[in-house]
């Protein structure tokens, strides 16, 4: 995500030129370049972005000329004090281009003897001047650019130190797609891109493009893209691109993790190092481990309550308790009972006292008054096997089925019609 080019004129000077130096093909490069990002556990925050590098220059002279960098995202914050160079502001937006905030960041300085050591880098007497902007007339996802000016430095040019400069970023952690299974399985799942060369987005190639063959490329030194996560016990990351990345424990910070890539310093094509991961609260993952214990406790409930229900239809049908209460039966419309309704003499309140109210009426239209009622009732007798104390086993049973059609006339019985049906089954159900 980083361009670095040089501006042969002074600061106040350079208002018309970005990324470029003073003649095409400027005989110095960047070597080394240390360009490194630390996700915060938090993905709305910023990431802190550090950049270290310095100048290979023939003569191994000190340089005394300014430098731009462009950075394809939004600075979230100044961190040295100071108003931003004017001349800075106005060349962006003399290129079509909206300023949203500006700043001065802090630059440092460290030996190349302490690079690997917790020693802390010198502070310079001058900091960089910034500004944030966005492209007028262009859609919101587009995206905000950040220009920074580098004034002549100390130990600029000078191979036994390397330069820092520290800034927070905004936009450069997007959600990974997911669909909601997978936000609900695994939570939300972050994707950043830390990149080389790359000018991020189109609404910002013509900063690019005027003078795009004065870009000072990178000398054939060590450089790296690192990205670091500070909490390394609650991390989980899922994918790494391109697979040559490097991933494992800081030798510099306990409980950080560190995923880098050798920078290609022979090819000048974009180089970008991608990493998916989230970060989880407590001891470990919790979120897919609920889900599926709550998802296998499910089913065993499930499982337990259809193995239940036939275990209590199987025991109900094939043992009794012989000492038990027994469960009252259903009324039983046998012929002494029906013999009480008198056809031609009983009325419709005599069947319904007798029989109660019936389950079932029939009228036809064509023969007037005339209705039939009906009555259902079920008899269910087991037939008993072995018997151990209290309970006795039940061979099968034998089910009798009533049906009883009484015809009226009127308000006055016509007849009275029973339909009997006997069977034998396993169950009473």
């Amino acid at each position: 995500m980083l361009a670095v080019a040089l501006v042969a004129l002074a600061a106040t000077d350079v208002a018309a030129q970005v990324f470029v130096a003073a003649t095409p093909r400027p005989d110095i490069t960047i070597g080394p370049l240390f360009l490194s990002a630390t996700a915060p556990a938090d993905f709305a925050a910023p990431v802190n972005v550090n950049v270290a590098w310095n100048l290979v220059q023939q003569g191994g002279r000190p340089y005394d000329q300014t430098l731009a960098l462009l950075w394809p995202s939004e600075i979230a914050a100044a961190t040295a004090a100071g108003a931003v160079d004017p001349a800075l502001v106005n060349y962006v937006e003399s290129r079509g281009f909206t300023s949203t905030s500006s700043g001065r960041l802090r630059l440092r300085a460290r030996s190349q003897s302490q690079l690997g050591l917790p020693t802390p880098a010198e502070d310079l007497p001058v900091s960089a001047s910034y500004v944030s902007f966005v492209r007028r007339d262009a859609p919101p996802q587009a995206g905000t650019g950040a220009l920074i000016w580098i004034p002549p430095a100390p130990h600029l040019g000078d191979q036994r130190w390397v330069l820092n400069l520290a800034f927070p970023v905004r936009g450069m952690i997007v959600p990974k797609p997911a669909t909601w299974l997978e936000d609900v399985f695994w939570g939300r799942r972050n994707a950043l891109a830390l990149s080389w060369g790359d000018v991020g987005s189109i609404t910002f190639y013509p900063l690019y493009h005027e003078y795009r063959d004065r870009i000072v490329q990178l000398a054939r030194e060590y450089s790296r893209l690192l990205v670091n996560f500070p909490d390394a016990d609650h991390l989980r990351i899922e994918a790494i691109e391109p697979p040559a990345a490097l991933r494992r424990g800081s030798r510099l910070r306990a409980g950080t993790e560190t995923v880098s890539l050798p920078l290609n310093t022979v090819d000048a094509t974009p180089q970008t190092l991608k990493v998916q991961y989230a970060y989880y609260r407590g001891v470990f993952a919790w979120r897919p481990v609920l889900i599926s214990l709550g998802l296998l406790i499910l089913g065993n409930l499930t499982g337990l309550l259809m193995v239940s229900g036939r275990l209590s239809s199987l025991l109900r049908a094939r043992l009794r308790v012989a000492n038990g209460s027994a469960t009252p039966a259903a009324v039983r419309l046998t012929p002494e009972r029906l013999a009480e309704i008198r056809p031609g003499q009983s009325t419709y309140d005599d069947v319904v006292r007798i029989c109660g109210q019936p389950d079932e009426q029939r009228h036809r239209l064509a023969d007037g008054g005339r209705r039939t009622v009906v009555y259902r009732s079920t008899q269910r007798r087991p037939e008993r096997g072995l018997r151990v104390g209290w309970l006795t086993t039940v061979r099968h049973w034998d089910i009798e089925r009533y049906e009883v059609d009484i015809e009226l006339d009127g308000a006055r019985v016509n007849d009275v019609v029973i339909h009997v049906r006997r069977s034998r089954t396993r169950s009473p159900d």
